[in-house]
Formats: C-alpha cells, structure tokens, sequence
C-alpha cells in the first residue's frame, strides 16, 4: 500500500510539473503576443504623429510653392535613406553582428536584442558613411522578435549560420570587439571585418566577448573609449551604439569626436567647471 501510495504521489507530481510548464508556456506566448501588438501600435502612433506635425507645418505657410517644396523635402529624406541603404550594401567597411549569446539571455533581453538590431538599421541608413551589416547566428526566438519589425525587408545580409562558417568571411581579417580585450582598436579598416556580440546583458558578463573571440580564434581588440566613458559607468556600448561608433570614427577619423556625436550625454565625463573670471 505504501509503494502503491508512493507512485501514485509520484504520478500526481509529474502531472503537476507538466501542467505547470504548460501554464508557463501559455503566459509567455500571451506576454509576447501583447509585446508584438505593443509594437506595432508604437509604429502606427509615431507614424500618425509625424503626419500630424507635417499637416500642422503645411497650414503654416503661406504659399502653394511654399508648401510644395516642404512636401518635396520630406520626400528627399526618404529617397536619401533608400540611397544609404543601397549605399551600405557597397560599402567596403563590413560589420558582422554575431548573436550566438541566445543561452546567456533571458527573454526579455533577446527581445531588447531585436530592437537594438532595428535601431541599428535605421541609424545606418542615416549616417555619412553608412555601414555593410551582417546578421549572424539569428536563431528561432530572435527571428520571431525580428519579424516585429519587418526585418526581411532590411537592406542587409542575414543569415542563420555562424560568420565563422560563411564562405565569404573564412578568409577575412576578423577583429571581435570586446570591450575586456586588451589590445586598443586605433583605426578601422577597408581590409578587416569587425565583429560585435549581439549580447544584452542587464548584468555585465565579464569576457563573454573575449571568450567568444578565443573560442572561434580570432583576434580581439576593444573600441579606445575608456577614458571617454564617466567612472561609474561600465566600459562597454549596447549593440548598435558600438556599431555606429565605427561609422563615426569613419566620418571624424577622431575617436572621441566619434564618441561626442554617437553616444548618449549620460555616459560622458562631465565637463570641467567652468573658471570664475
């Protein structure tokens, strides 16, 4: 009786891990359903907001040639971003974002990952020198969150494998960034292909890139903004932040003017006091 009482526990506490899996699976399906409507009202509300303010512009002039070159301008900025992006996929200066850190995220932050990866896209199509961009190692649960923002429609290259596996870059001059690494990048090349780690950790993981550069053997280097960055902050970049630096120091061929223009006001030193006269 007591063995029969003991499997029927056993059972009975299987069936209740199952259920709970089950209910957890449910909740997370739901929680990423909500995130993609989230999404795409975001889009619809910032695309009714720019219409709004080019209505609001239009009314304000006082002439139809007026308001005629206003409307051909808005026109020129879109035109100019189809141009960046056929731009960037002839671009010399090549950068692969490598998201094989799928078991060192946790939801929350692969889905941050897509937006970052979104926000990179945009950017480059708005620098002066825009970019060459590569997608690596994009796996099912990224994919989904990338399919948010229509990423099969980007003008760049995406792609499953690992870069290491990629027939194009098995001859390259590979250089991962890491900010643990100890060599300083001091320019970048049109004859070495730059590699960031498509990692979003909210807490830091001490040379994941560095690893990750040894594992594969490849050279590491890390971006020269250590002494850029205020004291209390880590001295790494998110994703797309680290991209454009690149862009930036192609642009100023100047570290820390790249830095001044590419990254946000809360990572700088303070400027000193200004002196009393």
């Amino acid at each position: 009786m007591e063995i029969f009482d003991l499997l029927g526990e056993d059972i009975i506490t299987e069936h209740q891990n199952d259920k709970i899996k089950q209910l957890r699976s449910e909740k997370q399906q739901i929680k990423n359903e909500l995130y993609k409507q989230k999404v795409v009202q975001k889009k619809k509300d910032k695309k009714k907001k720019i219409k709004q303010q080019k209505y609001e512009m239009i009314q304000t002039l006082e002439t139809q040639e007026q308001k005629n070159q206003f409307v051909h301008s808005f026109k020129g900025i879109r035109n100019q971003k189809k141009e960046n992006g056929i731009k960037s996929l002839q671009s010399p200066f090549k950068i692969i974002i490598d998201c094989g850190f799928e078991d060192n995220m946790s939801d929350k932050e692969q889905r941050s990952l897509a937006r970052q990866l979104s926000e990179l896209y945009t950017e480059n199509r708005r620098m002066d020198v825009p970019l060459k961009l590569y997608v690596t190692n994009i796996y099912p649960i990224l994919h989904k969150y990338l399919e948010q923002y229509n990423y099969k429609q980007w003008q760049l290259l995406s792609d499953e494998r690992l870069f290491t596996d990629i027939e194009e870059f098995q001859q390259a001059n590979i250089v991962y960034l890491s900010p643990d690494g100890e060599e300083e990048l001091q320019e970048i090349k049109e004859d070495e292909v730059y590699v960031i780690g498509g990692l979003v950790d909210r807490v830091i993981l001490k040379n994941a890139t560095l690893n990750r550069s040894r594992q594969l053997g490849v050279r590491c280097a890390k971006l020269p903004i250590g002494q850029l960055i205020k004291k209390n902050y880590k001295k790494c970049l998110n994703v797309s932040t680290a991209a454009l630096m690149i862009s930036g120091w192609l642009k100023y061929k100047d570290w820390s003017k790249a830095f001044d223009s590419i990254v946000p006001q809360k990572f700088k030193e303070q400027d000193e006091e200004p002196q009393l006269q």
